[in-house]
């Protein structure tokens, strides 16, 4: 996928950071995202520092 996108010109996929109100409601039920686990993962490695920048 990498490859792809390199040859597009294209930057690397950025996944919005999960919401609070997404995380609450995951604790209820599994969210209906096939990419969840990785933007959870990624929220916890690269924290939001600035949200309103």
């Amino acid at each position: 996928m990498r490859g792809a996108r390199t040859a597009e010109g294209l930057g690397p996929l950025v996944l919005p950071a999960p919401t609070k109100r997404e995380l609450v409601a995951a604790l209820v039920s599994a969210p209906d995202d096939p990419w969840w686990e990785t933007r959870v993962l990624h929220a916890k490695l690269f924290p939001v520092r600035n949200r309103g920048a």
